[in-house]
């Protein structure tokens, strides 16, 4: 199993093939994202295989409390992948 990893925005750039998941709500989304792919918190188990096959996972809201608690309900749904959890957010 592998875990999940806080990260800091000037670090997504050092990854490799990663898949950014913004967690936060499609209005929240339009209004300011990094890329990646947009599933609110409250579609992911609906969703999930979207991005279960993706090795790495950046999962980002505006100021990381909701990306910590969806990283690790996604590392139980997909337990192979690095699942990395935006720290401060996208708005640090």
């Amino acid at each position: 199993m592998k875990q999940i990893i806080e990260i800091e925005l000037s670090d997504i750039e050092k990854l490799k093939n990663f898949l950014v998941v913004d967690i936060r709500e499609r209005e929240e989304f339009l209004e300011k994202n990094m890329g990646g792919v947009n599933i609110p918190a409250h579609e992911i188990s609906n969703r999930i295989g979207e991005i279960e096959t993706k090795e790495n996972l950046v999962i980002v809201c505006s100021n990381g409390i909701r990306s910590s608690i969806m990283a690790r309900v996604i590392h139980k749904k997909i337990p192979t992948a690095n699942v990395y959890h935006l720290s401060e957010g996208i708005f640090q």
